[in-house]
């Protein structure tokens, strides 16, 4: 059999098409949705990750602001620069990039107030998101929840039906995606296991999984052999490996055994970008409600 590769550029149209009305009312109301982007300056996987924000943000009619700091940059000028974009109500939301300032510590961070933190991972937004026990409370109550985990869920409930009972694995417990994504697929109904560096027999765990999602950031990670026929396969991992930006799964291996894959780039990236933009229209919608 060979897979079909899922289009993330495609499904992200149809979330940005959902939010266009959004932002024309509060646009109507004298409202932009602002984004801030923090980042240091010369790493490739963060230039791209902010040029592709400023790009769809800029389609859809979001404001974005691009920070770049020097990397030796000192923390507290950092946390001074987060708490001036904190103060202006131009900007409803801030995205921080990895890696951060040199002796920057991470929990100082957590003082990002949740009014605008575009990606839920302040203590509030975490909390709220382990205490939804339906993927529905997710829209509804409008949680802010950490983009690339989101998209991986959407992608999922796109290309698998029906959803109940079926096999997850995910691969990668950062509580930026392993976590928040396991969480919400048993949300989802799914039978969901949460690998990482100290599973056993990982091959295995694949070998039995109806989905695998695989966000570690390990080029070749996954075999192709490894993969259940009829399988999806999700890869959220991203490397760069000479110059070029690359997953943790054997992509070609993968297209001989599994029904769908998403490639990288152009995969989970984009529903990422688009997931993340909700967030901000979230909490402009949500200081407007103030």
């Amino acid at each position: 059999m060979s897979a079909k590769i899922f289009d993330g550029r495609a499904f992200s149209e149809k979330i940005y098409e959902s939010l266009k009305d959004r932002i024309k009312k509060l646009k109507a109301r004298g409202i932009v949705p602002g984004l801030a982007i923090f980042s240091t300056q010369g790493a490739l996987e963060a230039e791209s990750f902010v040029r592709s924000k400023i790009r769809d943000s800029e389609k859809i009619g979001i404001m974005c602001r691009s920070v770049k700091l020097s990397p030796s940059i000192r923390p507290q000028t950092y946390t001074r620069a987060i708490a001036d974009a904190l103060k202006d109500k131009k900007i409803h939301a801030l995205i921080l990039i990895k890696p951060f300032p040199v002796g920057m510590d991470i929990k100082e961070l957590e003082s990002l107030t949740p009014e605008k933190d575009a990606e839920g991972l302040s203590p509030a937004h975490f909390g709220r998101l382990f205490g939804a026990r339906d993927f529905n409370e997710i829209k509804e109550k409008r949680l802010i929840v950490p983009a690339t985990a989101l998209a991986i869920a959407e992608i999922v409930k796109k290309l698998v039906f029906p959803l109940k009972g079926k096999k997850a694995l995910v691969i990668g417990r950062s509580n930026i995606v392993g976590n928040p994504a396991a969480h919400l697929l048993t949300m989802m109904d799914l039978t969901v296991t949460l690998a990482h560096s100290k599973t056993r027999d990982l091959k295995k765990e694949v070998g039995q999984s109806d989905i695998v999602v695989s966000a570690v950031g390990s080029p070749g990670l996954i075999q192709g052999s490894w993969i259940k026929k009829g399988s999806i396969v999700i890869d959220a991992g991203t490397s760069v490996v000479q110059g070029k930006l690359t997953g943790d799964v054997d992509f070609n291996g993968a297209l001989k055994k599994a029904a769908w894959v998403t490639p990288v780039p152009g995969g989970v990236g984009p529903v990422t970008t688009a997931c993340l933009l909700r967030n901000v229209v979230f909490l402009a919608e949500r200081a407007l409600q103030k």
